[in-house]
């Protein structure tokens, strides 16, 4: 897998194997003649090289090792700028342009506007729209039900941005990496998290919202960057959209009637969300090609970039984590958020939304569940 590096390292059950199988040599000099050296080396290389053929494939399947890895992927840095909150919009309180270097990809300005209180703050919220989070949370129909619930709650709210209104030629959180995918773009976000951790809310509880391809970020942010430390709370709304990447992006998978809508769908995202939304973290239209062709060229990359991946961290034990979803939500993202969540070791939950739509905060009662929810457990 280009610009991935993989470490192996072997079960007690093959240490103790090799050490058996060393220890049964004789420890005594023998010599041998020429043509029984030769035999017996010619055993031992074919002996050896059957146990690396052995090997290899358990390792590639995570049960050398262990299927969680020791550690999660690297964050990046961030250099920090406070700046004008742009003129449009809701009045922020305090603006910031972080500019964000992440490993293997190009470096990327995420911009946050925070909105404070009026006495000190019992937790800071952050909220992350989805597709390519180019916008703030408060451009949906009713983002701003949500902030001003939070900030009568006194609660520090921070709208994440990856663009607008800021900076309007900016892409998107999946942009400009160079080709390396969706878990390596997710670093940005990671790093972002961190360092609102550290500098906005360093004695109070942190949480986050995303909807849709914002709540992938949060997912793989949990399940590769170790956010389970700095999160008190998650909530992912209509999502992760695409948490196994591979079936999002090729046909074939079975479906299944969605919980809360009701709905008979896969596990695909449709062609144009393929276009819009994956294909830009790869090398090509990697995603919507797969689709369209019904090819599997790239499942090995798409599944290593999965929040549910060989090596995902699926446990987050000071993090409490739910789902919600609209009942209007047609897509496959309920099916993929459900297939990650039934497979988290710690507390989770689940809640439906009966009329709303995708883009959950577009329903007023939507934006009031947000609300509600963080309010009720960012403590």
């Amino acid at each position: 897998m280009k610009g991935k590096t993989c470490t192996f390292r072997v079960s007690p059950e093959i240490d103790k194997f090799f050490t058996k199988q060393i220890l049964s040599q004789p420890s005594t000099p023998v010599r041998l003649a020429p043509t029984m050296g030769k035999r017996l080396f010619l055993r031992l290389l074919i002996t050896s090289v059957s146990l690396i053929a052995l090997i290899l494939p358990l390792a590639a399947a995570g049960q050398v090792a262990g299927q969680v890895k020791d550690r999660p992927d690297s964050l990046g840095t961030i250099s920090a700028q406070r700046i004008s909150c742009p003129n449009s919009g809701l009045v922020g309180t305090d603006c910031y342009a972080l500019q964000v270097s992440c490993p293997e990809i190009q470096d990327y300005t995420v911009y946050l506007k925070t909105f404070a209180p009026s006495g000190n703050p019992v937790g800071t919220v952050t909220l992350t729209q989805g597709g390519t989070s180019i916008a703030l949370y408060e451009d949906y129909d009713f983002g701003t039900v949500t902030l001003d619930n939070l900030r009568s709650a006194g609660f520090l709210s921070v709208e994440i941005t990856f663009g607008k209104p800021f900076n309007n030629f900016e892409q998107g959180w999946q942009t400009s990496t160079r080709g390396t995918g969706v878990r390596t773009a997710s670093c940005r976000y990671a790093t972002v998290t961190a360092w609102i951790k550290r500098n906005l809310a360093p004695a109070i509880p942190l949480c986050a919202a995303g909807v849709s391809a914002g709540s992938q970020q949060i997912a793989e942010g949990l399940s590769h960057y170790g956010l389970g430390e700095y999160l008190t709370f998650a909530e992912l709304a209509s999502g992760p959209p695409f948490n196994r990447t591979d079936e999002a992006c090729i046909n074939g998978g079975q479906h299944e009637v969605e919980y809360c809508s009701g709905s008979f769908i896969g596990m695909q995202v449709t062609l144009n969300d393929a276009r819009q939304y994956i294909d830009p973290a790869y090398p090509g239209s990697w995603c919507s090609t797969d689709l369209r062709s019904n090819r599997n060229d790239h499942e090995a990359q798409f599944f290593a970039d999965s929040v549910t991946s060989q090596d995902a961290e699926l446990n987050y034990p000071s993090t409490n984590v739910w789902f919600l979803y609209g009942g209007l939500d047609t897509s496959a993202a309920i099916n993929q958020g459900e297939n990650y969540r039934s497979q988290i070791r710690s507390t989770n939950r689940v809640g439906c939304v009966q009329d709303a739509p995708h883009l959950i905060p577009d329903s007023i009662s939507g934006a009031q569940q947000i609300a509600s929810d963080m309010i009720a457990q960012c403590r």
